[in-house]
């Protein structure tokens, strides 16, 4: 049986365009971490997971390395590198296949941010690594193309940053999420530390642990505005004393103003100005224009349009939203009054078919984990969701089957990411998606 290497080595023979790019075997002690340098704060168990990788003999990636004065300093695989050191304590072995990175600062930055082989970044490392970017000299639209995201990704996540010490503790709290850090920013300058504080407050006195955007900028009910418009149609302009105005109304109608204005007070979060109003059926100046905002409202059919048009964003323009709303108000699968190619008809298809899976996904997770806070239950979706993909390429198979197969596997292994991609897959091969029959619960 031949290999790469001889391929490599008769290529005069076979005139194959083969090359080959030099890795490096190294010592665990050979390495060094400099501090502060890695974008992501060590998870353990991300470590732990590297450590049985090791042990069990699997393969790991190399590491990128930068030889330096100091010696040779790891870029990018700091997990796998404490992974190893766990190993070596253990008794093994271990010695890290590296290789050189070869780039700028900014280019090191960049590669750790979109590493495959790392964990996801939480919103806070992203926003560093983004600032150490820009530190560098380059604009949003440069570190934007640098790391494959949109503009509006790296313009939100250094907002994130200018939120203000008490604002950013919340969110590394998990309190507060990262979007409604940046929402409140937008609505309330300075002041935004406070109006979180104050309103996190309020919802942890009711059991909460954290702080929606919801419950951080409470909306005032259309139905009822309109409601108060026509209570005080009919009222009449009253004398006026001491640099006060008079409403007359009629006394069947004070109550009910009353307890409707007493409403809007008690969602008017400290330092606010006023609260937001749901916007009517009819979209106009108060028309969605965040990916929130696009699906609480206006639903997945929408924010499908905007993304498949415009491409997943946070924020949309107007026209954007507009444009979305309008195609998905004419027929999602078929509009006749904008035009809309057929390429991203089907992108739009899509999309509303992995959101709609992802949320049964999501339900199914809620369902397993019920006494888990929502960031601890979003990094189990995140490992079920990662096998997910993979099983799926090699197996075409829908969620429901996903799930099926997920619950024959032993639970222990739904703890690591490499137990249970090995476990799927191995179930995967034995039966076809129509053997997949009732779970086990074990």
């Amino acid at each position: 049986m031949t290999n790469l290497a001889r391929i490599y080595d008769n290529k005069a023979k076979t005139e194959t365009n083969i090359t080959t790019r030099k890795t490096y075997l190294l010592g665990v002690d050979e390495l060094y971490v400099e501090n502060g340098y890695n974008i992501r704060e060590i998870d353990q168990t991300h470590v732990e997971e590297f450590r049985d990788a090791f042990i069990a003999g699997e393969h790991v990636p190399p590491l990128a390395v930068q030889v330096t004065e100091q010696g040779i300093k790891i870029i990018d695989g700091h997990h796998r590198y404490h992974g190893a050191l766990l190993a070596k304590e253990a008794g093994y072995d271990i010695r890290l296949e590296c290789k050189d990175f070869v780039g700028s600062e900014a280019d090191r930055i960049a590669f750790m941010v979109t590493s495959s082989q790392g964990r996801a970044l939480e919103p806070l490392e992203r926003a560093a690594a983004y600032q150490r970017m820009s530190n560098q000299g380059m604009e949003p639209a440069e570190i934007a193309k640098k790391v494959k995201r949109s503009i509006a990704d790296v313009e939100h996540h250094l907002q994130l940053l200018t939120s203000g010490d008490e604002l950013i503790a919340m969110v590394k709290n998990k309190e507060v999420a990262a979007t409604t850090a940046v929402a409140l920013v937008r609505e309330h300058g300075v002041k935004a530390g406070t109006v979180a504080r104050t309103q996190l407050d309020k919802v942890k006195a009711t059991g909460k642990k954290k702080l929606t955007k919801a419950d951080a900028m409470p909306q005032f009910s259309a139905a009822r505005a309109r409601r108060l418009v026509e209570l005080l149609c009919d009222a009449q302009k009253g004398e006026a004393e001491e640099g006060k105005g008079a409403l007359l109304i009629d006394l069947s109608h004070i109550e009910e103003v009353m307890a409707i204005i007493a409403e809007y007070r008690s969602g008017i979060p400290a330092g606010a100005s006023q609260p937001i109003v749901n916007a009517d059926s009819q979209y106009d100046e108060n028309m969605p224009l965040t990916r929130v905002g696009i699906l609480e409202q206006s639903g997945i059919e929408v924010w499908a349009c905007a993304a498949a048009m415009f491409g997943d964003k946070d924020i949309y323009a107007f026209q954007e939203s507009r444009f979305a709303h309008t195609w998905a108000a004419d027929s999602f699968e078929n509009p006749a009054v904008v035009v809309v190619p057929a390429e991203i008809l089907a992108k739009a298809q899509r999309l509303k078919q992995k959101k709609l899976e992802n949320g049964e996904l999501k339900a199914w997770v809620d369902a397993q984990y019920p006494d888990l806070d929502d960031a601890q239950v979003m990094e189990k979706f995140n490992r079920f969701s990662s096998v997910e993909i993979e099983a799926r390429i090699n197996t075409p198979m829908t969620m429901a089957e996903f799930i099926a197969l997920v619950e024959r596997t032993d639970r222990a292994n739904w703890e690591n990411f490499r137990m249970l991609r090995a476990a799927v897959a191995e179930l995967a091969g034995q039966m076809t998606i129509s053997d997949l029959g009732e779970p086990n619960l074990n």
